[in-house]
Formats: structure tokens, C-alpha cells, sequence
């Protein structure tokens, strides 16, 4: 890569690390973004920038690209991530601006991110020795509230461990964050079980079912029709109705072949149906006089889920429901938002939560949802590894300075670029300190001192402002996601680094065999 080229790169790069950098942390600054209709979107979510930039550069592009997906991917982490391949960029653009080839940044880097993981374990501590909710508080950006926090970090503390207990490990799909608007954050509920954002398909039909059997279908609800599964597909050729009296003949079979179905259900437990798709208008009467909830167009995950909380086995139709394709558990149509909802709450053998959150408007609702979501992320991913580190910038600042001082054994060029690798790591504790109102390099001198002295859990608390020791205050992040983030990051900054030129894929075809040689010649001399 030509300087020019990477000081180009370094710049876009730049820019965009720029804009989602000050998203860090709960105090992260909120972003306006406007569409080219005029449409005006107001987020503190470093994701939600990302996806909605407008941008160009191709290299851009794959760098946003690779981010949101490590968003997707580990549930949290993309800011973090996005700050530190910043970090690495500016950094590899200094070298570069001194002589350094991009190979030999690169080389200093693999072996700063290979001393950054090794001093990462060492510092690793036990997850018991602050608890899942300490985890989940921290990663908690999207209330200030301590109570709010208090609440949630014991929630999802909750429902990881009783997952992970039950089957040994979590299953991110046992566990959704469902938020509404309306009410305040503390209304927020745990619910052993699913709630569905769907309300009877008849008022006449029971509002609360205890210990009843539940049916849950993937097709529509609906009178059987002559030429159907069931039947001889033959009468659909001799059966055609044409008077009136014959399709009202027919309309009496098909409902009575219906309440035949339903009253084979019921004997077998049937209380509660519920379908993917729809349930017919012209059946709904006839399941409220049979003292059936029936609730229609279940998302496809919260039909798998509503399986694995109730035991039910997920079937075509009426048809096929019986003793052994019931679930049970209690069904209550709730009041919640303003709105009739749907809570099924089972004890089955395989647990199902859904931590159903609330919030007064309609941004706040989906950051909210965004903040639990990342919480419970980390609290998985520190479950997983038993392992946690001090958090709020203090495990960057400490392995920084263990990465520095094992550069000064690494021989040649690369130690620089080594070097380099830990003084990036310091932009996530200095960029907190900026978002909560702090001197971003005051905060990080102070944490340097403190560290010299010993005290290597200080960092920043977001919250209070101040400089503290992280582990006694319950500041902790997963060691999992740590070592994800730093080596996601020093990949793709590795790989931008890569990039020496933009060409045309029009001109693929027509480039002169000698073009790669040509681009060779343009290599500086001090690099050859």
C-alpha cells in the first residue's frame, strides 16, 4: 500500500470510527441520522450508525459490513470493536508516515494481539467472585436508573443460569427481549414462559387457563374440506355442489366434521390453540362455546419457542392434536401497554423466558430493547467461560502496559508496530472517560499511575464519573467477548491495511498483464 493510499484509507476510516466512537458506553453521545427522503432517525446505538451510513468507499463498506455482523453474530461488542480497529488504523498510519512497510505493521501486530490475549487470560478472574448480575449491569447501557439495573441484572442473571443449569449450556433462542411501548422501565417483567403481541381471535373466549393442554399448529384453523387429507379425493369430482341447498348441505358437513375434531381434541385436553397462521372466521364461535383460547399468526421463533416452553409437538392441524401432541401450561390474556396480550408461562423440561420491557416513547423503546439484548449477550458469553475481567477501560490500560513491555523483547521493526498495538488498546479507556464528561488524556494518565501502583482494576465509572476500582464496584466484562472484539478488530484492521489499490471491476478484463508489475514499481524505495 502506497502512503497516500493509506493515509486516504486511514481518513475514511477514520471518519466513520469517529462517529460510532462516541456511542461508547452508557453516556455515548446520540446520533441523528437522515435518509434521503428527509426521514430523521435519533440513536446512541454504534450498530444502528453503522447500518445506516451512506457511504462509498468500498473499503468503508467492508468495514461496516464486518462490524454489524460481529454485532450479529456475538450480540454485543460493535462499538468497542469499531473503536479499536480506529485505534489500530491511526496508528498504522503513523508507522506507515515513518517507513514502515504494512507487512511489518502487520507482523507487529499479530504479536501485540498474541501478548494482549496472553496477559488477557492471566488477568482473567472468576466469574463468582462478582456474580452474572454485576455482568449484565454493566453491559446495561440504555438506563441510568439503579434500581432499573438492580432489577434487570437479576433477571437475566435469572434465566441464563436456569437455562444453562437445565441443559448445560444457553440456547440464545430460550431467551426474548420483547419491548413495547408505554410505562415506565421499571414495569419491566421476567416471564417463565412466551408472550405473544396477540390477543384472542373472539372475545367471548376465556381469558385465563390454568394447567390446560395446549395445541400449537403450523397451518390454519379451519372447517375440513371434502378432498382434503382426510378424505377420498375422489368425492371432490362427484360432490359439486350447484343449488343452494347443496352448499348448505355441504357447509353443515364441513362444520359438523369440525366440531367432531374439536370434541375429539377437548377429550384428549385441548384448552388452547395456538397457529402459525390464521383461524378462520367461521370457526371462532364454535372454539369460545367450547371454552378454547385461540390465538392466531404466531411468529415462526415464538412457535418453536411456545414447543419447548409447553412440551406440545407442533402439527399441521386439528386433526392431528391429541394426548400425545399437547403441551401444557397456564395461558392469561393480560392488559399490558394498552393493549390485550398473550402470556403462556410453562415449566417444561427445556425453560423459556421472555423479558418483556417497557419504555415511554418510541426511541427509548428500541434502545432499551438494544441495551438487554447486548446484557444478555454478555452475560451468556461470561456463563460460557466462567471468566470475567475488570471492566470500564481497566483491562485495556493494564494489558496495554503488559503488551509494551513484552514489544521491548521483540526484535527488529515489528517492535514498534507491537507497541503500537497497546497504545491503540488505550483508546476504549480514554474514549469512555470522554463520553462521561471527562479529559480523556488526563483520565488516561491517571489510569497509567494507578495501574504503575498496582491498582490494576481501576478504570472508569461511566455512571459516577470518576476513576475506580472496577471490581469492587461491579464494573466487569466477559473475557470471551474481550478476546472476540480484540482479535475480530486486529483482522480487519489487518485487512484494510491489505488494500494498496481500487480498481474498476470493468477493467479486470482489459488490464495489461503487466499492471501488477507496474503497481510493484510504485512501491516507495525505503519499503523495497
Amino acid at each position: 500500500m502506497t502512503d497516500d493510499a493509506l493515509t486516504a484509507l486511514a481518513a475514511d476510516a477514520s471518519t466513520v470510527c469517529g462517529l460510532v466512537r462516541s456511542t461508547l458506553g452508557p453516556f455515548g453521545a446520540t446520533k441523528l441520522l437522515v435518509d434521503g427522503h428527509g426521514n430523521v432517525t435519533a440513536t446512541d446505538s454504534g450498530t444502528v450508525v453503522l447500518e445506516g451510513l451512506d457511504v462509498e468507499n468500498p473499503a468503508v463498506t467492508t468495514f461496516r459490513r464486518a462490524a454489524t455482523d460481529f454485532e450479529r453474530r456475538y450480540g454485543d461488542g460493535a462499538t468497542a470493536l469499531v473503536t479499536l480497529v480506529g485505534g489500530l488504523l491511526d496508528e498504522a498510519d503513523r508507522l506507515v508516515g515513518t517507513g514502515l512497510h504494512p507487512t511489518v505493521v502487520e507482523n507487529g501486530y499479530r504479536e501485540g494481539l498474541s501478548g494482549a490475549l496472553d496477559s488477557l487470560d492471566r488477568r482473567a478472574r472468576p466469574l463468582s467472585e462478582v456474580g452474572p448480575a454485576a455482568v449484565a449491569r454493566s453491559a446495561l447501557t440504555g438506563t441510568r436508573d439503579p434500581q432499573v439495573r438492580e432489577q434487570l441484572g437479576s433477571y437475566l442473571s435469572e434465566a441464563v443460569g436456569a437455562i444453562a443449569a437445565e441443559t448445560g449450556e444457553f440456547d440464545p433462542d430460550a431467551v426474548k427481549v420483547l419491548a413495547r411501548l408505554g410505562g415506565s422501565r421499571g414495569e419491566t417483567e421476567l416471564v417463565h414462559g412466551v408472550v405473544l403481541d396477540r390477543d384472542p381471535v373472539a372475545e367471548a373466549m376465556p381469558r385465563t387457563l390454568r394447567d390446560a393442554g395446549i395445541a400449537v399448529v403450523s397451518e390454519t384453523v379451519d372447517v375440513p374440506s371434502p378432498g382434503g387429507p382426510a378424505d377420498d379425493r375422489s368425492l371432490t369430482f362427484r360432490f359439486s355442489p350447484e343449488s343452494f341447498e347443496d352448499r348448505a348441505a355441504l357447509g353443515e358437513r364441513e362444520r359438523e366434521a369440525f366440531r367432531e375434531q374439536l370434541e375429539d381434541a377437548v377429550d384428549a385436553g385441548l384448552r388452547v390453540i395456538l397457529s402459525e397462521r390464521g383461524i378462520n372466521e367461521r370457526v371462532e364461535r364454535t372454539l369460545a362455546n367450547a371454552g378454547v383460547l385461540a390465538i392466531h399468526q404466531v411468529d415462526e421463533p415464538d412457535v418453536a419457542r411456545l414447543a419447548r416452553a409447553t412440551g406440545a409437538t407442533v402439527v399441521p392441524g386439528l386433526a392431528q392434536v391429541d394426548e400425545g401432541t399437547l403441551g401444557h401450561g397456564t395461558a392469561r390474556v393480560v392488559r399490558r401497554a394498552g393493549r390485550d396480550m398473550t402470556v403462556v408461562e410453562a415449566e417444561g423440561e427445556a425453560p423459556v423466558y421472555t423479558l418483556f420491557c417497557r419504555a415511554p416513547d418510541e426511541r427509548a423503546v428500541e434502545a432499551f430493547e438494544r441495551s438487554v439484548e447486548h446484557a444478555l449477550a454478555a452475560v451468556a458469553s461470561a456463563r460460557e467461560t466462567g471468566a470475567v475481567v475488570p471492566g470500564g477501560g481497566a483491562i485495556e490500560t493494564a494489558v496495554a502496559g503488559d503488551v509494551r513491555e513484552r514489544a521491548r523483547s521483540v526484535s527488529g521493526r515489528e517492535a514498534l508496530s507491537a507497541e503500537a498495538f497497546g497504545d491503540a488498546l488505550t483508546g476504549v479507556p480514554r474514549t469512555l472517560a470522554r463520553n462521561a464528561g471527562l479529559d480523556g488524556g488526563r483520565s488516561l494518565v491517571r489510569l497509567r499511575t494507578a495501574h504503575h501502583e498496582g491498582r490494576d482494576a481501576t478504570g472508569v465509572d461511566c455512571l459516577s464519573g470518576e476513576l475506580v476500582d472496577t471490581v469492587e464496584a461491579g464494573i466487569v466484562d466477559p473475557v470471551g467477548l474481550k478476546r472476540e472484539i480484540w482479535s475480530a478488530a486486529t483482522d480487519l484492521a489487518v485487512y484494510l491495511l491489505r488494500i494498496d489499490e481500487q480498481v474498476p471491476a470493468a477493467d479486470l478484463e482489459r488490464e495489461d498483464p503487466d499492471t501488477a508489475e507496474a503497481r510493484a514499481e510504485r512501491v516507495p524505495e525505503e519499503w523495497k
